[in-house]
This record gives C-alpha cells, sequence and structure tokens, in this order.
C-alpha cells in the first residue's frame, strides 16, 4: 500500500469528505504509535564498535530503542538495561556493564567500546511512498489512522485501539515466534 493509496483507504473508511485535509496528520500520528509499539527484525540495525565517550554514545537521530548491546568482542557479555539513577549512582567500571537512555544518549556505567542491535524508526510513508509496513500491514496505518480520526472528531477510538492493539500484538508476537523465543506446549 502506498501514500496515496493509504489516504483514499482511509477516506473510505471514514464515510467523510470533510476530513480528507486531516488524513496526513492521522497517519502522521499513527505512524508515532507504530514507532512506540513495534519492535521487529525490519526495525532492526546494527551498532558497529562504537567508543563510549564521558559515559555516553548518540545512536544516530532514527533510533527508537535498544534490543541488545555488549562490549565489542564480548557478544555473550550483555550490558543490561537499567534506570538513569541506577546508572549515574552505581558503581564506575572499566568495562561498562549498564545502560540507560538519557535524552538522546545511552549513558554507560563505563567505558569501551560497544556494539549491538538497535530498532529504527519505521520510515515515514508520506516521504517513502512505501514502507515495509505498508507492504506487510497495511492494516496497521489503517486501524492507527481512525484511532487518530476518531480522536478528532470527538466519537469513540475503542473499537480502532482494539484491532491496531490486535494487530501490533499479532505482528510482534509472529516475530518472536520465527526466532523461537516463544515456546507452543501440548495441550
Amino acid at each position: 500500500m502506498n501514500y496515496t493509496t493509504l489516504q483514499s483507504t482511509i477516506a473510505d473508511w471514514l464515510h467523510r469528505t470533510d476530513l480528507t485535509a486531516q488524513i496526513p496528520s492521522f497517519i502522521e500520528l499513527a505512524e508515532e504509535k507504530i514507532n512506540r509499539a513495534l519492535r521487529v527484525r525490519q526495525m532492526e540495525t546494527v551498532l558497529a564498535a562504537t567508543t563510549i565517550t564521558d559515559n555516553l554514545i548518540t545512536p544516530a537521530a532514527d533510533i527508537v530503542d535498544v534490543k541488545l548491546l555488549w562490549p565489542s568482542g564480548y557478544p555473550n557479555s550483555e550490558i543490561k538495561p537499567q534506570s538513569l539513577s541506577v546508572v549515574l549512582t552505581g558503581d564506575m567500571m572499566n568495562t561498562a556493564t549498564l545502560y540507560a537512555w538519557q535524552g538522546l544518549d545511552l549513558r554507560f556505567n563505563g567505558s569501551g567500546d560497544v556494539e549491538g542491535v538497535l530498532y529504527r524508526r519505521v520510515p515515514s510513508i508520506a516521504a517513502d511512498d512505501t514502507t515495509w509496513v505498508g507492504d506487510n500491514y497495511p492494516s496497521l496505518y489503517l486501524y492507527g489512522a481512525l484511532v487518530q480520526a476518531a480522536l478528532f472528531t470527538k466519537d469513540d477510538p475503542a473499537s480502532w485501539q482494539a484491532l491496531f492493539d490486535q494487530t501490533v500484538n499479532e505482528i510482534n508476537g509472529n516475530d518472536q515466534r520465527r526466532f523461537g523465543s516463544l515456546v507452543a506446549r501440548a495441550r
């Protein structure tokens, strides 16, 4: 689904012609929700060896979350996420063992080089015309935009929100099953 088709589909589902000018905002707000909710392999990007300077690194602007970090050369030694207060007040180590978000930076309790896997923001469908979300999960854009439309028109967004949440859970769950993180049990 490309951007034009998405706008048209949203307009069809709204059954209203007076909201056409707001549809791009509904999509933009839906993308914001998508970026907060999804954590799937299509969003993953490698963090190459990066030197921790003054206990900080600054990930690229399109990074929304951390999947996993480790000291360079030691992929089996996970640097654990922790609250900022724990990282700031804890003992400083030679090699980082903990990290926390501090604004747009990642703060560590030590130094060295760090590698990892980060989650990159879903690209804007308005800017790119198509995205992997639109290609694979167009209903996620639709339900997310319809939640925003309902809020705008002061209608109850509950049914659209439930469909959005269900779709997010299915996408995240399917991605986890592919990598064996969910275990099937016999009944």
